[in-house]
Formats: structure tokens, sequence, C-alpha cells
């Protein structure tokens, strides 16, 4: 997720525009305040470890706190309870963040990061960012703020001078992590460009259908450890296809195959109902004062 990237002049997806209205909120610091006040406080890397794990419960505490419906069948009812992955932002002020998927079986619905930001605005905030994987309506809710996505930024494409699947989920993982490593990924923030590294491995692994040999993995293009586009690379037991998404608000982005551009990220669109949005929100942040400094020992 890019450093500010929602347009000002949305409510809803406008970094600003949510701090701004949020300005009302009044900040409590009791929860920071209490790493100081305990006499038997921990410090030094015990006291990064008690921080790292309180952050963590914030995120979870939230993320389980959301309300999903859907008319489908058997459409997942809350997001998985562990992250498929965690990361942190110190460049850009993000303390902690993870990534959260809406389903166990076959591919996700929706993935949902959450991040922890200690100052960008002068204030601590925890931050939202949505991205459906799914053409079927469904809606959640959380704190006041509703998203019911209009289908997906995600159009599945053949990927040209694949393999046939293997017969094994072993030798489909080697095949897959072969394919993503032909895709490279930038991003234009504020006018500068930044290539995106390819994490090696997966960060989760689906069956996309019943057929044999249908498989699925999602990969991340990173900013350092942080997720801006997401790969899907699939089979539906017979060939293999690939789609992406934006998990950036940068000006632009593309995925190129083979030096050559095959996906560029849709244009952000305004609202609850965008494929992929975010909202931001104040909030306490254990270690982290009511200004955005740490807290001292």
């Amino acid at each position: 997720m890019s450093h500010d990237p929602w347009p000002a002049s949305s409510p809803w997806l406008s970094r600003r525009g949510l701090l701004a209205s949020f300005a009302a909120v009044a900040i409590s610091s009791s929860m920071a305040t209490s790493l100081c006040a305990e006499d038997a406080r921990p410090s030094g890397k015990d006291r990064d470890e008690v921080l790292k794990v309180r952050r963590f419960e914030l995120m979870e505490s939230r993320v389980a706190a959301l309300t999903i419906e859907s008319a489908e069948a058997g459409f997942p009812s809350q997001f998985a309870s562990k992250p498929i992955f965690k990361y942190s932002d110190p460049a850009r002020g993000y303390v902690a963040a993870s990534v959260w998927k809406l389903g166990d079986q076959g591919r996700p619905k929706a993935l949902l990061a959450v991040e922890l930001d200690r100052n960008t605005y002068g204030k601590p905030c925890i931050s939202y960012e949505r991205s459906s994987l799914t053409e079927t309506p469904f809606t959640t809710s959380v704190e006041g703020v509703v998203w019911s996505p209009k289908g997906t930024q995600y159009q599945f494409k053949p990927l040209p001078g694949a393999p046939v699947p293997a017969k094994t989920p072993q030798l489909r993982l080697i095949q897959m992590r072969s394919l993503a490593n032909r895709f490279a990924s930038s991003e234009v923030v504020r006018k500068e460009k930044c290539e995106l590294r390819l994490l090696p491995q997966p960060v989760d692994r689906y069956t996309p259908a019943e057929a044999e040999r249908a498989d699925g993995a999602i990969f991340f293009f990173t900013f350092g450890t942080n997720p801006e586009v997401v790969l899907l690379i699939e089979s539906d037991g017979e060939r293999w296809e690939f789609a992406a998404g934006r998990m950036t608000g940068a000006q632009e982005v593309v995925l190129t195959i083979d030096n050559t551009i095959v996906w560029t990220g849709p244009p952000l669109q305004e609202g609850g109902d965008s494929p992929f949005t975010g909202n931001i929100k104040a909030i306490e942040i254990p270690g982290i004062a009511a200004d955005g400094s740490e807290i001292g020992e």
C-alpha cells in the first residue's frame, strides 16, 4: 500500500478527507501511556516483542469485528482467523500491518490489508484497504463503514508460453513460481517510479476448481515488504492463467511479462462500491503517543 495514495476529493477514499472527518474524535493516550506507567514494564527487545503482540492483537480484533453478508449460499461470514501475510513499512510510518483473506475454500473472495500508521497525519491511525476477488455481490461493514463492491478488478487471461499443468501439487508449485518469475512490476508514486519486488514464495495456495490438476496461488509484488500488486496464477486443470490487481493508490502501476506490459492498474474509483478502496480512522496504537511519536522506555 502506497504512502498517501487516496484522492483528496473522495470522502470514502481520501486519507486527508477521512482524517479530517475524524478530527473531532478524541484520541486517548491511556493505552500508550500504560506502557510507561508500569513499574515492571519490559524493556529493550522484550518491550519490542510486547508491542508487536499488542499491535497484532489490535489489528486482529478489528478484522474479527467485520460483519459480512451475501445472498450466495455458503459465502464466508468472516475473514480468516490468521493473516496470510504480515509486514511493516517504517519508511512510510507503518509500525505494523497485515493482509487477510475472505474464504478458506477455493480462490479467496476478498483481500483486506490493515495498517497501523504512527504519524503520517500527525496522529496514530488505522487504515483498511479492501480488494474484491469475486463477481458475487457481498457487503462488509465495520465501524459504520460499508463496502459493497460491484465486481472485481481481477480479470483472468491465458499465460503465454506456459507448460501443461503438472500432475502433482509439488511440481505445480514449482511451475507457478517459475511462471511468476517471468513477471515484473513497477509503480509511480508522486512522480517517482518505484520498481517492485516479487516475493519468492506465494502468500496463499488454493484450489480454484474441482478439476484434476486445478491449482492456484497468490503472489505479492512489494515495496520493501509492503504489498503493492497482487498476482494470481491459476490452472483450470488444462492451462495456466493469470490476473492482477492493485493494493496501492499509486498514480500508475503496471505488470509486465517477458518485458511486455500485460496489465495496467485501473484508475482508482471512489465510493463504497469500488472493487478496490479503503478508509482511515484515528486510533490508539500501543507504544505510540497521541502526536505519533514513539513513547520512550
